[in-house]
């Protein structure tokens, strides 16, 4: 299986972006940036909106990578230079279960993500709560990447879309075979 040089990797919070980009990099032996990484600083700063971009236009422009993440703001960079977009098309309540269990997870064992940022009880509860934030956007995350696909804007076999456990089970074997 040829997925050429770039890859990116999108779908829903809590689809198993990072973990499958992580594994993808592994495989392939290429550099994996998640943009969650890059746009979170200490203490849940955000990336001013001109230098997240110029840092992506520089990840984009380079001979190879793996990147995992939505971020809609840098999209014509990513998708548009992507060799192959994989979508992991999770079910919705796989997705809530998956980020209600590793949020809860990081709260009790404090284990810091970006920039050692960690989450709180306070935080999972409040409007910035990531199982809300996640819930509000599955829908319009998972309509956007019909769209580009059925749009025909990009070649069809940019788009691997990976909807079931046997469907990724599957994209591994071919990768190794």
């Amino acid at each position: 299986m040829n997925l050429g040089r770039k890859i990116l990797v999108v779908g829903a919070n809590g689809s198993g972006k990072t973990t499958f980009a992580d594994k993808l990099s592994r495989k392939l032996n290429k550099t994996h940036y998640e943009l969650d990484n890059i746009y979170w600083k200490p203490d849940w700063q955000e990336t001013d909106r001109a230098v997240f971009r110029a840092e992506i236009e520089k990840i984009t422009l380079l001979d190879s990578w793996i990147i995992d993440g939505n971020y809609s703001r840098i999209q014509d960079l990513t998708i548009g230079r992507a060799d192959t977009i994989i979508w992991l098309d999770v079910p919705y309540l796989t997705v809530l279960f998956r980020v209600t269990k590793r949020s809860l997870y990081r709260i009790f064992t404090q284990k810091p993500l970006w920039h050692n940022n960690r989450e709180t009880i306070g935080k999972l509860f409040s409007k910035g709560s990531i199982i809300l934030f996640a819930s509000r956007t599955f829908k319009i995350k998972n309509e956007k990447y019909k769209s580009h696909i059925n749009s025909r804007e990009l070649p069809e076999n940019k788009w691997i879309r990976l909807r079931s456990n046997s469907e990724h089970k599957k994209f591994w074997r071919e990768l190794t075979a």
